[in-house]
C-alpha cells in the first residue's frame, strides 16, 4: 500500500515536469505508474527479501500489521500440545478494516463486470455499418494510422455517443444519429476512435479500472486512472490533428457533438467515449493551440519505458520493511574479560556493540497482566566473530521476562569487541528495558509477516522431536505444571522460540526451549508454497 502510493506520488511529480511534453508521453507515464503499482504485490509474493540498511532505519516509523498463526498439531510422548488460545488474535480494528476493504473491492469489481456485460449487450444488439461510407472511411483511416487489426464499425441505438471497446476484436459503436453526419464529421470521429484502437487505449484503461477497484480506498488510484483517461483522449486528439485535420474544424465538431449528446444517457460504461463533458474545455484549447507538442510515442520507446519501470519496481517489491530498530533501550554497563583471554593492555579496548536488533523482547502473559515494567540485566558472551555464545541473567524481573530477554538478545548481531585493533572474545552487560508502551509494536515486529492457519493454510507436522529434560531438582520438588512457548516456524520447518508465554521456573523454561528448538517440522503450506506460521506450544512437566 505504502509502496504503491509512493510510486503514484512520484508519477504526479514527474507529470508536472512533463507539462511541455505530448499527451502520448504523459499517457505512457501514467500507464507505467499504475502498472508498476499493480505489479508490486505480485512480485513481492515470490521475490526473495531484500532489506538495505536505509530501509531498516525507515521501517522503524512505518510498521506493517501482519497476522499471527495458530495451528493445531497433535503430538505424542511427553505431553506437548499446541495451544491455540495462547497468542492473542490480530486487533479487531485490523480485521474490520480488512473486511471493509474486501467488501469495497468486491462491490467495485462487480460494478465493473456488470458494466462490461452491459456494453457487450449493446454490441450484440447493434448492427453492422448500415452506410457503406462508414466502412470506406474506416478502411482509409486505418491505413493512414498504420492500424493492421480489423475494426468493426457498428450502429447502436443504445450508445449515447461514439465509443470504442475491445482488444482482440475492437469495435466502434456509433449512435444512430451518425447516419446524418457529414463526411467531415464522420471522418474526425472515426479517426479519433481508431486512434484509441491503434494505441490499445481500451485495454490499458480497463487494467487501470481493475487496479482502481482493488485499491478503491486510495484516492491516488482514482486520480491516476482519471489522468490516464484524460491523456488518452488528448493523445487521440493529437492523432487526428496529425492526420491533417484543421484544429479549429475538429474543435467545432467536438463541441457540437458534446452539445447534441449532452442530454443523452450518460450511464457509465467501460469504454472510451469521445465527447464526454469532463475536461472538454481544456481539450478544445489544446486542439486549437498550434504550438502544442503532438509528438507520438513509438513502440520502441514504449518497450523501453516498460523495461525501465520493471527494473525499478523489482527491487522496490523485494524490499522488506520490518521495523527492527524500534526496540526497548539497551545500555552497556560493564566490560569484562573472559578468563581464557590473556592479560594485556586495556587502554585500547573497545566493547562489543549491537548492530542489528533482530528480535525484540516480548512480554509473558503474567508479566503483562501484572503490568510489570523494568530492566533485565544480562551478561553476554560475544565471540571474536560477533556472535552471542553465552548468556546469563545478572539481575532479573521474573514472571518469564528474564528468559524472554535472553531469547531476544541471543539473536542480536554484535560487532566483536577489540583490543589493540584486533577482534577478541569479551563479555559485556546489557540492560534490556521492558516497557508496556512498546509491547504492541514489538509484537508486530516479532510476528514478521507470519500467517494464520486456517482453510487456506495447512498446519505444520512434526518430523523429528526431542523430549524436554525434567531436571532432578524439579523432580525432587515434585513440580508438575506447564511451560507455554511462543514459536515461529519458518518456511523450512525450523522452529524459533520467540518468548515464554507462561513461565514455570527458569531451569524448566530453558529445558523446554532447548528441546523445542531441536524439533524439525514440515512447513505450513499456503497455495502450494511453504509459509511462516506462529504457534503456541504447551510443554507439560509431570512425574508420570
Amino acid at each position: 500500500m505504502i509502496k504503491a502510493s509512493l510510486i503514484l506520488a512520484a508519477a504526479f511529480c514527474i507529470a508536472r515536469l512533463f507539462c511541455g511534453r505530448s499527451a502520448a508521453e504523459r499517457h505512457i507515464l501514467w500507464a507505467a505508474a499504475i502498472g508498476s503499482a499493480a505489479l508490486l504485490p505480485l512480485l513481492a509474493s515470490f521475490l526473495p527479501p531484500w532489506q538495505p540498511e536505509l530501509v531498516s532505519r525507515v521501517a522503524a516509523v512505518l510498521p506493517a500489521i501482519s497476522r499471527n498463526a495458530v495451528p493445531q498439531v497433535s503430538t505424542f510422548g511427553t505431553e506437548v500440545v499446541v495451544h491455540a488460545e495462547g497468542i492473542p488474535p490480530a486487533r479487531s480494528l485490523a480485521y474490520l478494516l480488512s473486511a471493509i476493504w474486501f467488501a469495497g473491492a468486491i462491490i467495485s469489481t462487480t460494478l465493473l463486470i456488470a458494466a462490461i456485460f452491459r456494453l457487450k449487450r449493446f454490441a450484440a444488439r447493434a448492427q453492422c455499418a448500415p452506410d457503406p461510407r462508414w466502412t470506406r472511411v474506416a478502411t482509409d483511416l486505418s491505413r493512414a494510422l498504420g492500424l493492421k487489426r480489423a475494426v468493426r464499425v457498428l450502429e447502436s441505438r443504445q450508445a449515447s455517443m461514439p465509443v470504442t471497446w475491445g482488444f482482440l476484436r475492437p469495435q466502434v459503436l456509433l449512435p444512430a444519429s451518425a447516419a446524418e453526419w457529414s463526411d467531415e464529421r464522420l471522418r474526425v470521429v472515426l479517426a479519433h476512435e481508431l486512434a484509441h484502437v491503434y494505441r490499445f487505449d481500451w485495454l490499458v484503461q480497463l487494467l487501470a479500472e481493475i487496479v482502481r477497484a482493488v485499491y478503491w480506498f486510495n484516492p491516488l488510484f482514482w486520480i491516476a486512472s482519471s489522468r490516464l483517461h484524460r491523456e488518452s483522449e488528448r493523445a487521440c486528439d493529437d492523432a487526428v490533428v496529425n492526420l491533417g485535420v484543421d484544429g479549429r474544424d475538429y474543435a467545432t465538431h467536438l463541441l457540437e457533438l458534446a452539445r447534441v449528446l449532452r442530454a443523452s444517457d450518460r450511464r457509465w460504461l467501460p469504454a472510451l467515449a469521445m465527447a464526454r463533458q469532463p475536461d472538454l474545455e481544456r481539450r478544445v484549447v489544446a486542439i486549437v493551440d498550434s504550438t502544442m507538442n503532438r509528438r507520438t510515442v513509438t513502440r520502441r520507446r514504449i518497450f523501453a519505458v516498460m523495461i525501465a519501470a520493471f527494473c525499478l519496481v523489482v527491487p522496490l517489491a523485494a524490499m522488506r520493511a520490518t521495523a527492527r530498530q524500534a526496540v526497548p533501550t539497551v545500555q552497556r554497563i560493564r566490560i569484562g574479560e573472559l578468563p581464557s583471554v590473556s592479560e594485556g593492555p586495556v587502554s585500547m579496548q573497545t566493547p562489543p556493540e549491537v548492530v542489528v536488533y533482530s528480535t525484540p523482547p516480548l512480554y509473558s502473559d503474567e508479566a503483562r497482566r501484572r503490568g510489570i515494567e523494568g530492566v533485565v540485566t544480562a551478561e553476554v558472551h560475544v565471540d571474536a566473530k560477533g556472535k552471542v555464545s553465552g548468556l546469563r541473567v545478572v539481575k532479573g524481573l521474573g514472571f518469564g521476562l528474564d528468559q524472554n530477554a535472553l531469547l531476544a538478545v541471543r539473536d542480536w548481531q554484535f560487532v566483536a569487541g577489540k583490543r589493540n585493533g584486533s577482534p577478541v572474545e569479551m563479555t559485556t552487560r546489557v540492560d534490556v528495558e521492558f516497557n508496556l508502551r512498546n509491547e504492541e509494536l514489538n509484537e508486530i515486529i516479532a510476528n514478521d509477516m507470519a500467517h494464520r492457519v486456517g482453510p487456506d493454510v495447512s498446519p505444520p507436522r512434526i518430523i523429528y522431536r526431542v523430549e524436554p529434560e525434567y531436571s532432578e531438582s524439579a523432580k525432587a520438588e515434585q513440580i508438575t505444571d506447564t511451560v507455554v512457548l511462543d514459536l515461529m516456524i519458518r518456511e523450512d520447518g525450523v522452529p524459533n522460540v520467540l518468548r515464554v508465554v507462561r513461565s514455570l521456573r527458569s531451569d524448566l523454561d530453558e529445558n523446554a526451549i532447548n528441546a523445542l528448538e531441536q524439533w524439525r517440522l514440515s512447513p505450513a503450506m499456503k497455495d502450494g508454497m511453504p509459509v511462516k506460521v506462529r504457534v503456541n506450544v504447551e510443554v507439560h512437566f509431570n512425574l508420570k
